[in-house]
């Protein structure tokens, strides 16, 4: 049964007085304070209703692997946004162009894309898996991709400020959408420390380690 019966009612009404316009229906819902709830968890409401049933916030949904490596390459300074041209190894540190442009194989798909659950293109798929396996974290922390695309974003931070204090604070909005805290500010200076031979490469293991977040990967 559905959880909201008179909602759905009052919708089907004033739907059905607005016209049947579908412009008005998605407005409807997608400007409401319900659609636009953030995913923190609050405990007195989730002892009533922990299954989020009552929709008191937004349920935490992971990105499909081509938002997913496309939001990579796009903060690491790398997307190619050109439109059209042939297909692409998705996996290819060299290889920065969208993932729609991948090349998918019936015979054998793409390693990177059956790791992150792309349906098999053998089968109808009505709709994709959610997995979460240690070789997703593997892939992360060790695929010459992704170890590429951190390079790539410890430049980026590297060339847009002269301290560390001021690169961090830029590259969690970049990444997140929101501002760094003071503790993961404090993480970050620690980790760091103080500009020697070695900065570069901290910086590459620290932009890899933001990138590898669940916080890059989950809306």
């Amino acid at each position: 049964r559905p959880s909201h019966p008179e909602l759905l009612d009052d919708l089907s009404v004033r739907f059905m007085d607005a016209g049947w316009s579908l412009k008005w229906l998605c407005r409807e819902i997608l400007t409401s304070a319900t659609w636009q709830q953030s995913s923190s968890i609050d405990s007195s409401k989730a002892a009533i209703d922990p299954s989020n049933r009552l929709l008191w916030r937004m349920d935490r949904r992971r990105l499909d692997v081509e938002a997913w490596r496309d939001s990579i390459l796009a903060v690491s300074g790398r997307l190619d946004r050109t439109v059209g041209g042939p297909s692409h190894d998705p996996q290819d540190p060299a290889s920065t162009r969208r993932t729609v442009y991948a090349a998918v194989s019936r015979l054998e798909l793409n390693k990177m894309l059956a790791l992150f659950d792309f349906p098999d293109p053998n089968v109808h798929a009505a709709s994709r898996s959610t997995t979460t396996t240690p070789l997703q974290k593997m892939f992360v922390l060790n695929s010459p991709f992704m170890v590429a695309q951190a390079d790539a974003l410890a430049t980026r931070c590297l060339q847009h400020a002269s301290e560390d204090a001021e690169r961090i604070a830029w590259v969690y909005p970049l990444l997140y959408g929101r501002p760094v805290t003071d503790a993961e500010q404090r993480a970050g200076l620690d980790f760091l420390g103080e500009p020697d031979a070695m900065h570069a490469a901290r910086w590459e293991h620290y932009a890899q380690v933001l990138l590898a977040s669940n916080e890059m990967l989950v809306v």
